[in-house]
């Protein structure tokens, strides 16, 4: 009663003077933010002016207009754009950014999407110039009822200038200073440029910024094939991202989306009675699944490859092309510039290898794990734990005429504790894998033909050097093929010895570029060579039997074709440069092996995928049915495991062994049983529906003849010999007499 009587005589003071002091205080207040808001103006407007203008290219782009900007400017961009990946057929395998935003033209947005905006947030939006006073006076009762900020009054422009202008907090400062910049956008802009603005501007959650980006995370398609209900949701998740979105909270979601429909309803865009057929058409559709409290707690909603907030479907490749686009374009260009990388990768044999991979990598983990299992009592249980965490691999497979990269997997997961990529960074023994360039340098010096005779027996060189077979198994007299294809290492070692040195050597030095200093730190003249007692990298593996597939070309291998900008246009011609470097190189070095050298040794390995070779199982279950070769390569205690696998397209290179060095992977734990499943598992996925054809015939200085194998003699012509194979020779070479073994009697 005191305050109500104290008032009443103070009349002229509480209802002229006070409200006079007010009014002026704000008058006075918005003059002050006003001459911030001139100093700003400039700056502000031509940010604007920035991000119309890339509006504006986006629907010429659409349009198929041409642009003439050639250089990557980051500053020139109101908004971040990210830095996409595609495989060679144009698939998206990668995503470098700060914010995923996809901008549209105007007219690929739903009208219900517009609607749907236009009825929650802003039924003035066509009749206002920026500010809604009608708005601002219903949203201030509200607030006022609540004891709380619980519905903010700003019209769709005011919101546009909030996001591009202020910092996003919500303070009197902060709404006066934004219906400033609101009043300038519609006198600069019409109704439509600021809807497209907007809606390819907000952030929607999950690192997704504008409808389309939204649409594709929400939906897995573009928002212009968005229906009604689809487009209530997208349009439900404005007011609080974090709350109303359907990847993190579905239920909120749901239950918004609905009011969004009645929203439409009320404003006269969508009749009452359409509202629920419409509404239970998208709950089933989208899977919507409703528990016994009424509460929907599962859809397929969001299950798509944009749910992602970084898409990554070649984990260590995408790093490694990160790393050279960012030495080449700077960190802001790759995380905000827009840039379009477009790789040698395939996108179907890429997930081919890595699901291959992570099968052997998983395999070898599984038995040490369940050896620690077995002998859980024992001191070394832990020790087989720890070596089951070590284990990793690498799978890298190019076009071996080419240098393409195809499919690239430099480890098992790629983590933040985990990005070590062992395509490239790792180099181990390659054991008996190295054996077809010794062999090829044999046959091209001539020093044997795939008939040689060998005597498989222990034996001691110079130096007292006794290499062994594996299993200490000796099959006495036995041809060259048949050496190789069994992997022999006294036949390899007598090889080397009768060869020499300078022609492999050669092959590395030329294939992988080494200057004479680091081709003699890296590899020694001793016999262990032909065991694979040098280190090299999975990569290196690959470059150097593709000599054996391509004719003895050098290539160099590379994975970016080319990049674009934003506008479309080329800024690095990469495969340009690496082809004109691949032909100096070729122009200085010239041939490398003898294309008729790799043609034979190539014959030679096919025999691994017939009956009697370690990996002939692998070819019937697998199906492989085309033209293949390899070799296996297992080193000393079982370190690691190799299989180099060809086919007339593609070199693959597979390494498996534990990351911490020289640990054993288990005693008899060989190549063909852990490293050549996962060749075998990955191209027999990566030529599902094609084949790869047949290794090149048309080789100048070759001839083919079928022989026995037993002899290395031609097969006898009436059938003598049920062992036989189709071999190639250097054209004189070939064997001159039939089987001498197998004879029919007279």
């Amino acid at each position: 009663m005191f305050i109500i009587r104290w008032i009443l005589n103070h009349k002229i003071f509480c209802f002229i003077y006070m409200p006079l002091a007010v009014a002026l205080t704000i008058l006075l207040y918005s003059g002050y933010i006003y001459t911030e808001w001139l100093s700003d103006r400039s700056s502000a407007l031509e940010r604007l002016a920035r991000y119309k203008q890339l509006i504006d290219r986006t629907e010429e782009m659409k349009k198929g207009y041409p642009y003439s900007r050639n250089e990557v400017d980051i500053n020139a961009k109101a908004v971040d754009i990210p830095t996409r990946i595609y495989d060679r057929n144009g698939n998206i395998i990668g995503e470098f950014f700060e914010e995923k935003r996809e901008i549209v033209p105007f007219d690929y947005i739903p009208e219900w999407l517009v609607k749907g905006v236009i009825s929650s947030e802003d039924r003035d939006f066509y009749n206002h110039r920026g500010i809604s006073f009608s708005g601002i006076f219903r949203a201030m009762v509200k607030n006022i009822i609540s004891f709380d900020v619980v519905q903010g009054g700003s019209t769709i422009t005011q919101q546009l200038a909030k996001v591009l202008f202020t910092d996003m907090e919500r303070n009197i400062k902060r709404k006066i200073y934004e219906a400033y910049c609101a009043r300038e956008i519609e006198n600069l802009y019409d109704k439509q440029d600021i809807l497209s603005m907007y809606l390819n501007l907000i952030y929607f959650g999950n690192g997704s910024y504008g409808v389309e980006s939204t649409s594709k995370m929400f939906f897995g398609k573009s928002v212009r094939e968005l229906d009604i209900v689809e487009s209530a949701m997208i349009v439900a998740t404005i007011s609080n991202p974090g709350y109303y979105s359907p990847i993190l909270n579905i239920n909120n979601s749901v239950v918004k989306t609905k009011r969004i429909l009645v929203s439409l309803s009320d404003a006269g865009y969508l009749r009452e009675d359409k509202i629920d057929p419409l509404f239970q058409n998208f709950l089933r559709k989208w899977e919507v699944q409703i528990d016994e409290n009424q509460r929907v707690n599962k859809s397929k909603i969001g299950s798509f490859i944009y749910s992602s907030y970084r898409i990554n479907l070649s984990p260590f490749f995408n790093e490694r092309i990160r790393r050279e686009l960012v030495q080449r374009f700077g960190e802001d260009a790759v995380k905000k510039g827009g840039l379009s990388v477009y790789t040698t990768i395939d996108a179907v044999k890429q997930e081919a290898a890595l699901k291959s991979l992570r099968n052997g990598v998983q395999r070898q983990r599984e038995y040490h794990l369940k050896k620690s299992e077995r002998i859980k009592n024992s001191g070394l249980s832990q020790k087989e734990k720890d070596k089951a965490g070590n284990i990793e691999g690498a799978l890298v497979s190019l076009n071996p005429h080419t240098g393409e990269i195809l499919s690239y997997v430099g480890g098992y997961n790629f983590t933040t504790a985990n990005q070590n990529d062992n395509v490239y960074q790792i180099r181990r023994q390659p054991g008996s894998s190295i054996k077809p360039l010794l062999y090829a340098s044999a046959v091209e010096t001539k020093t044997i033909t795939p008939s040689s005779i060998f005597n498989d027996r222990p034996v001691t060189f110079k130096n007292g050097y006794s290499p062994q077979n594996y299993g200490k198994k000796y099959y006495g007299k036995i041809i060259a093929r048949e050496a190789l294809i069994k992997s022999l290492n006294t036949i390899a070692v007598q090889i080397l010895d009768k060869t020499g040195y300078d022609m492999v050597l050669s092959y590395i030095q030329k294939a992988l570029s080494l200057p004479d200093s680091e081709l003699n730190s890296r590899f020694g003249r001793t016999l262990s060579f032909a065991l694979g007692a040098y280190e090299i990298s999975p990569i290196e593996s690959a470059v150097l039997n593709s000599l054996l597939v391509n004719g003895g070309n050098f290539i160099n291998p590379y994975g970016i074709k080319l990049v674009k900008d934003y506008n479309g246009n080329i800024i690095w011609d990469n495969e340009k440069e690496i082809l004109a470097k691949t032909a100096n190189e070729r122009a200085n070095t010239g041939i490398i092996m003898s294309p008729a050298a790799g043609r034979v040794t190539i014959s030679m390995l096919e025999g691994v995928t017939k009956p009697g070779s370690s990996i002939n199982w692998l070819i019937k279950k697998y199906g492989i049915d085309f033209p293949c070769a390899g070799k296996t390569g297992t080193t000393s205690n079982y370190y690691d495991a190799w299989f180099v696998g060809y086919n007339s397209q593609l070199v693959t290179s597979v390494w498996i062994g534990n990351k911490s060095g020289s640990i054993s992977l288990g005693e008899g734990r060989s190549a063909s049983g852990i490293a050549a499943p996962v060749w075998a598992e990955f191209i027999s996925s990566a030529y599902r529906n094609e084949s790869p054809g047949a290794f090149n015939s048309a080789v100048d200085n070759v001839t083919t003849e079928t022989i026995c194998i037993e002899s290395g003699e031609v097969a006898g012509k009436n059938g003598e010999c049920s062992n036989t194979a189709v071999q190639y020779y250097y054209s004189g070479t070939e064997p001159g007499r039939f089987c001498h073994i197998h004879v029919k009697a007279q």
